[in-house]
């Protein structure tokens, strides 16, 4: 046990760590240096930082062929209760009870298999990338970046405290824009889709 975990921390502290400086760096690079030397506030890359991050969920969601699969699934689907509702010309009672059963758990399972594989591939598309995000930005615009305000981080004060709320946080504004921003996008992508 003692040489896995040595083995673990090698490969953590020697690879993954700075792996991840190395992408942070590069992403502070790309976006907040560029961003704040075109004089853009914080809140303003904050927003765009959440623009690109539902953009690269709607390339994820492309290269993982998501409307694919859940086409070819329906597709497959249908195909399976048609083949299920034939069995209902059978005379005999008991063979057509058994041949429904079957049928039957054999589209349960492969429902199952593949509710399991779409809410993975949801995580993986709209869930993960947003964890990322999110521990990116609040490393990088920490307490010594943003104003202070009662011992908490703001990229900007509520004057008038709506719900006890001091002012609007890092996390705040990258949430709401992205879900936001994901809804704007869902409804291009379904007007485009039907313009095609």
């Amino acid at each position: 046990m003692q040489t896995l975990n040595t083995l673990l921390d090698t490969v953590f502290y020697n690879i993954i760590s700075p792996a991840i400086i190395v992408i942070r760096n590069l992403l502070d690079l790309i976006f907040l240096t560029t961003l704040s030397s075109l004089h853009i506030p914080l809140s303003g890359q904050v927003l765009i930082v959440s623009i690109c991050t539902v953009l690269f969920a709607f390339f994820l969601r492309r290269l993982l062929k998501v409307d694919e699969k859940n086409r070819k699934f329906k597709k497959q689907f249908m195909a399976q209760k048609e083949k299920r509702d034939t069995i209902k010309i059978v005379e005999d009672e008991k063979a057509r009870d058994a041949m429904l059963q079957s049928a039957d758990q054999s589209i349960d399972e492969d429902f199952n298999t593949y509710l399991a594989q779409h809410y993975f591939r949801y995580v993986l598309v709209y869930m993960l990338p947003v964890f990322l995000v999110m521990a990116w930005l609040n490393s990088s615009l920490d307490k010594t970046v943003l104003p202070m305000a009662e011992g908490q981080t703001y990229l900007f004060l509520l004057p008038s405290k709506p719900l006890g709320m001091h002012g609007v946080s890092v996390t705040l504004l990258f949430l709401s824009s992205y879900v936001l921003f994901l809804i704007i996008g869902f409804r291009v992508k379904k007007w485009y889709g039907d313009k095609s």
